[in-house]
């Protein structure tokens, strides 16, 4: 590792508020121990292709709340040659010292045998995973996103899903929540015991859930489109972006009002169920537009290059609304975007993230690319980096 300043004529004053000091990973995809002692600057990761630079990446996203960057089973982290028998009881775990605007938090996760949970801990105590979103920012970039855009409105959902999140990590539990109990009442439907007040417990909460969800969506695309209008990012070469997210709940909503939305909703679960129909209309059902303000063009219909160009846009404007809100940005996981960039949008990317308050990690093949990167980095070579260590091991996941 070492540390390259690019370009002496700039006068940098480091002024991240969250940034990794050092992180840990044991057992972890291809690393059976990897450690990394870091500084405030940026990170370049650069390797070969399929050395293990995006699994860097993933370790970080699992120091807030969710399933990474890669969206895997646990069972998928763990290391290749995984031996059980020399290890006690944990399959795989991630550590780090993070730097939270003026303090240092250790925060630990991992994944014990005969438990598919996740387990966390922060400065050695248990927490829960929704802690570390309250505690630690991460949004990223990778290659596999430009696929959400082509795919079906459930990936949509969740991709927005997640933003949302980040600023309000409240999103993901009234999600997670209103699935519960759509699956409860469907099994309700399917087997249907006589438990009247049970089922209409679970349809008022299901509602009252709805309204929670569209308002947060709303409020979200609200402030992004506030945002864009305040926008410093160069709009020649990142385009103002517009995000509609609409439906029938939705409709219905905005023309009955909460109260009267609520009794329609019961009303219709009810006779829906009383037919034996499960299916609903609801925030599950909600339709994503995202698309170039000026133009109107809708980004699945954009080049490759046009969509990465808008994506890049849409996460830097989320960290510009992360930052109205906390006053913090997010940690950001730039994945294999730059050696795919033109000259001028990388030279536009590059300012901007040489002044984004919190760390950026970057990966690619070639450092050359980072030639005129206008503030210092940490470089990182991966195929240098020892990934099979001895057999004794000193990492916990906390």
């Amino acid at each position: 590792m070492k540390k390259t300043q690019v370009n002496s004529n700039i006068n940098f004053v480091n002024n991240k508020q969250l940034f990794i000091k050092q992180i840990k990973a044991n057992y972890f995809r291809n690393y059976k121990n990897l450690e990394l002692n870091l500084s405030a600057d940026n990170i370049i990761l650069v390797g070969h292709n399929g050395v293990g630079k995006t699994n860097i990446l993933e370790a970080v996203s699992y120091l807030t709340s969710g399933r990474g960057i890669r969206k895997a089973k646990s069972k998928d982290l763990i290391f290749n040659n995984f031996d059980e028998k020399f290890y006690e009881d944990l399959f795989w775990g991630v550590h780090a010292s993070v730097f939270v605007m003026d303090k240092t938090f250790e925060i630990g996760t991992g994944i014990q045998k005969n438990n598919n949970s996740r387990l966390v801990k922060i400065n050695g105590e248990f927490a829960k995973q929704s802690d570390l979103s309250k505690l630690v920012k991460i949004s990223w970039i990778t290659p596999q996103m430009l696929l959400v855009f082509h795919n079906g409105m459930q990936e949509k959902r969740r991709f927005i899903d997640r933003l949302i999140n980040i600023s309000n990590p409240i999103h993901v539990g009234l999600l997670y929540r209103y699935e519960f109990l759509i699956k409860e009442r469907l099994k309700i439907i399917n087997n249907y015991d006589g438990n009247k007040i049970w089922i209409d417990t679970i349809e008022n909460d299901i509602v009252n859930l709805s309204i929670n969800i569209i308002e947060s969506r709303r409020k979200f695309v609200s402030e992004m489109q506030n945002i864009y209008f305040k926008s410093d990012l160069n709009e020649d070469f990142f385009p103002d972006i517009c995000i509609e997210i609409t439906g029938k709940a939705e409709d219905l909503l905005d023309s009955l009002g909460k109260e009267k939305y609520h009794s329609k909703m019961i009303e219709i679960l009810r006779k829906n169920r009383n037919h034996g129909i499960s299916t609903f209309i609801g925030p599950h059902k909600s339709e994503l537009l995202i698309f170039k303000r000026e133009s109107k063009q809708e980004i699945k219909y954009c080049s490759t290059g046009e969509q990465k160009v808008m994506l890049i846009s849409l996460i830097f404007k989320h960290c510009d609304l992360m930052e109205s809100i906390y006053k913090q940005t997010p940690i950001l996981l730039l994945d294999d975007i730059i050696e795919h960039l033109d000259d001028i949008h990388k030279r536009v990317l590059f300012e901007k993230t040489s002044e984004h308050n919190s760390q950026c990690w970057f990966t690619c093949t070639n450092s050359r690319a980072f030639k005129d990167y206008p503030v210092s980095y940490k470089l990182i070579d991966v195929n240098k980096l020892q990934k099979n260590f001895s057999k004794k091991r000193e990492l916990k996941y906390a």
